[in-house]
This record gives C-alpha cells, sequence and structure tokens, in this order.
C-alpha cells in the first residue's frame, strides 16, 4: 500500500503553483485504485481515471489502464482491454494512457528468455490508429533499462507519441519529460 507516499505527493502536487494539475494514475496507485486517495481529497488536481476533461479548448482523456502484469493497480487481461478503449470519444486532442500502445515505444526484456519483446497493447494501438486519432498520445509505463531506450517521441500521421518516461527501471530519474505547444 502506498498511501502515505500518496499523499505526501497530492500535497506537494496541489501546492505547485500551476493553474491546471492533471493526474493519470497507474499500475503504482493502489491507494487510489482501493479510494484510500480519491478526487475530492484534492479539488486542485484533475483526477483522469478513464475520463475527460475540457482544457483551453483542448479535449483530454486520461486512463490508467495496462495489461495485466503481476498483480498491481488498473490491470485488465488484454482480451478485456478492447472494450475499455471502446468507451474512449472519437474527438480527443490529447490522450494520455499510463500505458503505450503496442510496438510503440514499448519494449522490454522478456522475463524468461530475456529477448527484447514489444509489451503494449494492440488493443490500444488499433483504437488510437483507426478511430480516436488524438493530436498527441502520452504515456509512460516502460522505462527505459539496460540497452533499451523507451524514452522519446514521433510521430506517425496526425499523431505525436510519447513516451514519458522520466525515471529507469531502478526507480532513478533520468529523463527530465517534454514541453509541448498544442
Amino acid at each position: 500500500m502506498n498511501e502515505p507516499e500518496s499523499r505526501r505527493f497530492f500535497d506537494w502536487y496541489s501546492s505547485l503553483n500551476i493553474p491546471t494539475k492533471v493526474f493519470v494514475p497507474g499500475n503504482h496507485s493502489t491507494a487510489i485504485e482501493q479510494g484510500l486517495i480519491r478526487a475530492e481529497d484534492y479539488p486542485a488536481v484533475h483526477f483522469l481515471i478513464h475520463k475527460q476533461m475540457e482544457w483551453n479548448g483542448l479535449k483530454i482523456f486520461g486512463s490508467p489502464y495496462t495489461p495485466r502484469f503481476h498483480d498491481w493497480a488498473y490491470m485488465k487481461k488484454r482480451g478485456k482491454l478492447d472494450l475499455v478503449w471502446q468507451s474512449i470519444p472519437e474527438e480527443i486532442d490529447v490522450l494520455v494512457t499510463h500505458g503505450p500502445p503496442k510496438g510503440v515505444l514499448d519494449l522490454t526484456h522478456d522475463i524468461e528468455s530475456h529477448a527484447i519483446v514489444q509489451v503494449g497493447c494492440a488493443a490500444l494501438r488499433r483504437h488510437v490508429d483507426e478511430r480516436i486519432q488524438p493530436r498527441i498520445h502520452a504515456f509512460g509505463h516502460l522505462h527505459d533499462e539496460k540497452g533499451i531506450s523507451n524514452y522519446g517521441m514521433f510521430t506517425r500521421g496526425t499523431t505525436q507519441f510519447i513516451n514519458c518516461a522520466c525515471c529507469d527501471l531502478a526507480g532513478k530519474l533520468k529523463n527530465n519529460g517534454f514541453v509541448v505547444e498544442v
């Protein structure tokens, strides 16, 4: 359980002199998934838990879900994720998901074979490419590790994809994020 650490983070985040603060949880957000920390506790922060908001005319949708890996927060079996992604509206400008679509900055070493594999969500990729087509799709979840760099951005079609995971697998700050103008 990470309730004390999460409360410290949200106390700090809420205090920042930033007019609009957005938070999309992920697999380590157990205190939020279990309802120990709620959006109502931090009114200065927009919690996007598979929901949409509008900011300066931009439609932003955030979702914490990722394919199941161990027993962490906001995880679903791959076969169930298609229904999750179907519920994202089509006219989204900025999509923020915790995990990446398959084949997009989603490399890791397979636990058994140690081969480099793509572990992003194929259903998410299909919905992003064929239906949602956001201007920006930002995510994290897959960090840089020895011999693999997932951090970065590239554009395919009309969508700019950004893996903005800032820490490596050891939890050490390695990257400083991106500033993106929309």
